[in-house]
């Protein structure tokens, strides 16, 4: 018998996007108005990728306020929490394209499957980014023959200059540690054994943990519990259920083995992070 999912409004890209394909973009100005939906505290099961071109944009991502200048892009990824905190929402002028990780065409293109800050682009680069988000928003108006094609591979290439200058642990490694980071995105509530994610790749445990060690610095152990205590966090600040639900879903059969790891990993109870946090954020706007 499994719990409840906690109760953080969670939209799929379907709902929003009446193309009928697992993308969708919006061309952003003051005109739109502020965007209800993305008003309220929310989180996605597909990736977010903003381009603001004039003023500023405020939003809370998990537990940091962040804020994306002109000339800055803001990948935001599956699950993380979000809300717009500026009642104006975007900025004055920018784009915002919506996309399932499996439309990506099946290139060497590797989306981060962890939060990253904003990304800065020099003029030149800005150019052909902007370039490629008209053409996104063009081909996505227009639905002229092979269209759908025509957006995977825009896609792809505006990708790639994300990846230009994103931070250096955004960047592709070796395909097994991109397979294992497919996994352990989907998978961490249920496979809290690093032989679990070994097994379905068909590896060995020991190997597997010898190439995530070599790439990331941290075992494969490390890394699936610092996805869990994310995930705790996320919950325990913006879930109204109990901590024993939360502890619940998350696969601890017992509160008090939840309360342990919570401790080792943060220094502090569940209890005592709740109500930090929720005192830290309440003074954000709604």
């Amino acid at each position: 018998m499994s719990a409840p999912v906690p109760f953080i409004t969670s939209y799929e890209l379907e709902t929003v996007s009446p193309a009928g394909v697992p993308f969708m973009i919006e061309k952003l100005s003051p005109k739109m108005g502020k965007n209800e939906r993305m008003m309220h505290l929310h989180r996605h099961n597909f990736y977010a990728l903003g381009l603001c071109l004039e003023g500023t944009t405020t939003h809370m991502l998990d537990f940091e306020q962040v804020t994306i200048n002109a000339g800055e892009m803001q990948l935001i990824i599956p699950g993380q929490v979000h809300q717009a905190m500026a009642i104006d929402g975007y900025g004055d002028d920018g784009y915002m394209i919506a996309f399932t990780a499996d439309f990506l065409l099946p290139m060497h293109v590797i989306l981060p499957n962890y939060a990253t800050g904003p990304v800065h682009l020099p003029e030149e680069d800005l150019q052909q980014v902007t370039m490629l988000f008209s053409q996104l928003q063009k081909e996505y108006t227009e639905r002229l023959p092979q269209y759908v094609a025509m957006l995977q591979h825009y896609l792809a290439l505006l990708i790639m200059l994300f990846h230009r200058h994103a931070a250096p642990y955004t960047q592709a490694g070796p395909p097994l540690l991109t397979r294992y980071r497919e996994l352990l995105s989907m998978h961490f509530v249920e496979w809290t054994k690093p032989a679990q994610y070994a097994s379905a790749m068909h590896v060995s445990a020991d190997h597997l943990n010898e190439v995530v060690k070599q790439h990331t610095g941290q075992t494969v152990s490390a890394h699936i519990s610092e996805r869990r205590v994310l995930e705790a966090k996320r919950l325990l600040l913006h879930a109204k259920e109990s901590i024993k639900e939360i502890a619940w879903h998350l696969q601890f059969n017992e509160v008090s083995y939840f309360n342990r790891f919570f401790k080792q990993h943060t220094g502090i109870t569940p209890a005592a992070f709740r109500e930090k946090a929720r005192e830290k954020y309440s003074s954000n706007p709604e």
